[in-house]
C-alpha cells in the first residue's frame, strides 16, 4: 500500500474505531452538488473522496457520533509531517440519530476544503473558536468550533498530528455573546448546563 493509503487506512480501521466504535453503514461522500450549493469555481476530484461517518452510541457513550474523513490525507507527500493534509477533521455529537449532522458536517468540509484553495476569498481555514452561520432551526444558527470533550482533542497517524475539532450549534444569543467575551466562554456555559457538546435544534439558550 502507499503512504496515503496506509495513512488513510489507520486513520479510519484504527484510531476512528478505538474512538467511536462502530461506524456504521460506510461513509457519506461529499457530492459535486454540495460545492455547487456554495458556486465552487474548481473542484478537485480528490475532494470527492471526503465524507462522513456516523457512529452510535456505545457502552462509553451515550451520545450519537459523526465524524469527518478526508481532510487529514497525505495527498502531496510521501513522508510524514508535523501535521497529516490540512491537519484536521470535524466531529459533532447528537442525542438521537439525525442525519442532518451529516449534511452539515459535509457543508463544514465543503467550505474549509474551498477556503484552502482560496475560492472563499481571503480568509483562514477553519479552526478552533471560528464561528459559522448555518441555521438549523429557529433556535439554533450558527456553527461554533471548539474543543471536544468526550473524544481526545487531537489524534496522530503516521503521516502526521490531526486535530479532532468539535462543531456544535448555538443560538442567536449565545452567537453575540461569544462576540463579547469568547468561543471558550460560551463553550463552557453550554457544558455546564446539558454536560457536554451535543447539538439539538431546539436547545435552549445558555446566553
Amino acid at each position: 500500500m502507499s503512504f496515503l493509503e496506509d495513512s488513510w487506512k489507520e486513520r479510519e480501521e484504527t484510531i476512528y474505531r478505538g474512538i467511536f466504535g462502530d461506524l456504521g453503514p460506510g461513509i457519506y461522500t461529499l457530492s459535486n452538488e454540495t460545492f455547487d450549493r456554495m458556486n465552487a469555481k474548481a473542484v478537485d476530484p480528490r475532494w470527492l473522496t471526503h465524507g462522513v461517518f456516523k457512529s452510535q452510541p456505545s457502552e462509553t457513550r451515550n451520545t450519537w457520533a459523526y465524524v469527518t474523513s478526508g481532510m487529514s490525507n497525505p495527498w502531496e507527500t510521501e513522508e510524514p509531517e508535523k501535521f497529516s493534509g490540512l491537519g484536521v477533521e470535524f466531529v459533532m455529537e447528537t442525542d438521537e440519530e439525525a442525519d442532518w449532522a451529516i449534511g452539515v458536517l459535509q457543508t463544514l468540509m465543503a467550505y474549509n476544503l474551498l477556503l484552502i484553495s482560496g475560492q472563499m476569498g481571503n480568509f483562514p481555514p477553519l479552526y478552533y473558536g471560528h464561528r459559522v452561520p448555518l441555521a438549523l432551526s429557529t433556535s439554533i444558527k450558527t456553527m461554533m468550533f471548539t474543543h471536544p470533550v468526550n473524544f481526545p482533542e487531537n489524534f496522530a497517524i503516521k503521516s502526521g498530528a490531526v486535530n479532532l475539532i468539535q462543531v456544535v450549534g448555538i443560538t442567536p444569543s449565545e452567537l453575540e455573546a461569544a462576540k463579547e467575551t469568547s468561543s471558550d466562554e460560551i463553550r463552557q456555559k453550554i457544558i455546564s448546563n446539558a454536560g457536554g457538546l451535543v447539538t439539538n435544534k431546539e436547545r435552549e439558550s445558555v446566553a
